[in-house]
């Protein structure tokens, strides 16, 4: 019966326990999550997975653990009943992977349960039924020892939920994801996954963690680096840089054997390889961290993803210092620096896949741990000026006798000139200039003052990797203007250097040789008139359970790109065509791992959005790099192409292409006015 609104009241057990399952139970992965932890705990040593339609139709979790008896079975699925703690103590140095007591219920929920199980020392089992919330029935049967759990028809009286559920093929990648991630943690217990009644993978068990992520990662080169920095020990196998991908999906962390996403390890790492790795690619592997329990709070995220360490900034320092040595040893990359914070990255390729810290960090616990890492309470870097907070970018002072150069932002003005004095001191007002970079403006540069005023502070690029119909319309009446630049030179085979009637333009080549092919492969994608090269001979790449699945689903979408990619057998691609304008420099694998990457990520965003994020980090790698040699021709080339396309201010990521001098800014820096 309905009860009415206003009345307070207790909700029955088969609501709660569904309102608990939002939270534990998103997906098929979670199911199986949760029972291979459970099986874990139960000190199995051997679990197989089985699952049928991507885990939506049947999960079956079976293992050679401990067992139960019928007393503990008939309590295994009632709501905040565990054998895991007892006690406030207990959850404070808790090691095991449950402990609240709410997966099998909610679970049960939510599907067709059924539980068999039996201890090695009695003769027989029990098998618990339970239908949608239903209470249970509990009953004999025969089973092995350990125990075997059945889940069907998942969400069977949840349709809303079942509805946003994926394809076949996606629920059962993420269901390989989490099989991998137990395999990661617990090298000493073999794991099966089945799928559709075929073993798709096999992890047999070893002693090594080492030998475990090689199979894992199908035996990519890993670096093994090993440490330990005060109460931390730490043990990670990792990528050479350049098999690093666009985003960190496939660097997975480990704490005291739990798998947990931190954003902010994950950017320690990819700041152990130092200015090599470009900003926002991190390396493929694995992080084990272990530590005291009381040390880390396990108990802050719904489905255990996410943990809270005493002293975060200690924690990220000292893997850093870990890992960045034998990083450089093994792979020759240069010597690592002192802070993590010298190599912080901050663009919008980082930005996209990484949210934005807060602007004020916390003070760091270390003030009231002192002595936890050997240095007593957490000091500032040895660096007063040091790096900024996360979020931030540190002022740099102002130089009085430098007058302002403004960075073309593509939707501002330039100032015109101040107008100059004649002999006899009379004013001569400045000729108007035509202007066909949209830069003008109608105030005058400022003078020099005896007091400095800082230059205003940008604003942050759009997340947009293009254009706004403003922008457009903007530019659109302009043609010509980078084509009647004359080229001077290349500094720091960087920036191409120019002289035009209204001042010196400086061009950052990457910037504008990003935008031009981003224009290029967007239009033809949205025109459905791609150019691809075939390549002689097909690329192998392997690939993970989730990208298998975004290469089913999204093969359209892929190959509108000129990316030709089919897949050979379960793990393995083959790319046999790249699009003809980044043949020439980009290299095929890097290109479907990237393109992939921003796929993965299509269910926080629109569908478009992505595509236009993936031709963008295409576009990056198939364009002219900062430290290519770029001649006069080529240069004259780049110019005429950026007339060509709709917006030429920014490279897609959000940097600005050109910054221009004018030549009164210029002759007031030297004294010639």
């Amino acid at each position: 019966m309905t009860q009415p609104l206003g009345r307070v009241h207790v909700l029955p057990d088969d609501l709660a326990n569904q309102i608990a399952a939002g939270e534990v139970v998103e997906r098929p992965a979670s199911v199986v999550k949760e029972l291979v932890e459970n099986a874990l705990d139960a000190r199995a040593r051997r679990i197989r997975v089985d699952i049928e339609g991507g885990g939506v139709t049947l999960v079956r979790v079976t293992d050679d653990g401990s067992g139960m008896d019928r007393k503990d079975a008939t309590l295994a699925v009632l709501r905040h009943a565990t054998s895991k703690i007892g006690s406030i103590d207990d959850l404070r140095r808790i090691q095991s992977f449950g402990f609240r007591g709410e997966a099998l219920p909610s679970i049960a929920s939510v599907s067709r349960f059924s539980l068999r199980t039996r201890k090695p020392e009695d003769d027989e089992g029990t098998l618990v039924r339970i239908e949608g919330g239903s209470p249970a029935d509990v009953g004999p049967c025969g089973v092995a020892a350990g125990t075997s759990i059945e889940v069907r028809d998942l969400f069977f009286n949840v349709p809303a939920r079942r509805k946003f559920l994926r394809a076949v093929s996606t629920e059962s990648a993420h269901v390989t994801e989490v099989v991998e991630a137990a395999a990661l943690c617990r090298p000493d217990v073999t794991l099966v996954l089945a799928r559709d009644g075929r073993v798709a993978r096999e992890w047999l068990r070893t002693q090594s963690r080492e030998e475990r992520a090689l199979d894992v990662f199908d035996d990519e080169p890993l670096a093994a680096c090993r440490g330990e920095r005060g109460p931390l020990a730490v043990e990670a196998f990792l990528s050479r840089p350049e098999r690093a991908r666009a985003g960190a999906t496939r660097l997975l962390f480990f704490v005291n054997g739990r798998p947990v996403k931190d954003r902010t390890l994950a950017r320690m790492v990819a700041n152990a390889y130092g200015s090599v790795l470009e900003p926002g690619r991190y390396p493929v592997g694995v992080v084990h961290l272990d530590l005291p329990p009381e040390l880390v709070d396990v108990n802050v995220h719904p489905q255990k993803a996410e943990v809270r360490f005493a002293d975060g900034r200690a924690i990220q320092d000292a893997l850093y210092k870990i890992i960045a040595a034998p990083l450089a040893r093994a792979f020759g990359l240069p010597a690592p620096g002192a802070s993590p914070w010298a190599h912080y990255h901050k663009n919008r390729a980082e930005e996209r896949s990484l949210p934005p810290e807060p602007a004020t960090p916390p003070p760091p616990a270390t003030a009231f741990l002192p002595g936890l890492f050997g240095k007593g309470p957490a000091s500032a870097p040895a660096d007063a000026s040091g790096p900024a907070p996360f979020g931030q970018r540190k002022q740099k002072p102002v130089d009085e006798a430098t007058p302002p150069v403004t960075t073309w932002n593509g939707s501002g003005e330039l100032p015109l000139p101040e107008p100059r004095n004649g002999p006899s001191g009379q004013t001569i007002p400045s000729a108007p200039e035509p202007d066909p970079w949209g830069l003008a403006a109608d105030t005058p540069p400022p003078l020099p003052v005896p007091t400095p005023t800082p230059p205003p502070i940008a604003a942050p690029p759009r997340s947009m990797p293009y254009p706004t119909a403003e922008e457009r319309a903007q530019t659109a009446d302009r043609p010509g203007a980078f084509g009647s630049l004359s080229f001077v030179a290349q500094v720091r085979r960087t920036f191409l250097v120019c002289e035009g009637q209204d001042g010196l333009f400086v061009l950052d080549q990457h910037a504008a040789a990003e935008r031009v092919t981003f224009e290029r492969l967007r239009r033809s994608y949205e025109t459905r008139a791609v150019a691809s090269q075939r390549l002689l001979i097909p690329e192998m790449v392997t690939v993970t359970a989730e990208e298998a699945a975004i290469i089913e689903e999204a093969q359209d979408a892929i190959t509108r790109t000129g990316l030709d990619v089919s897949l050979r057998g379960i793990r393995d691609a083959a790319i046999t065509a790249v699009p003809q304008i980044l043949a020439a420099r980009a290299t095929p694998a890097v290109l479907l791992r990237d393109l992939l990457s921003e796929l993965s990520r299509v269910g926080e965003r629109a569908f478009s959005g992505a595509i236009d994020l993936a031709l963008a980090t295409m576009a990056c790698h198939g364009s002219i790099r900062a430290g290519d040699a770029v001649s006069k021709e080529e240069a004259e080339a780049l110019f005429r192409a950026l007339d060509e396309v709709d917006f030429a201010g920014h490279c897609p990521h959000g940097r600005p292409v050109v910054m221009r001098i004018r030549w009164a800014e210029l002759e007031q820096k030297v004294g010639r006015r």
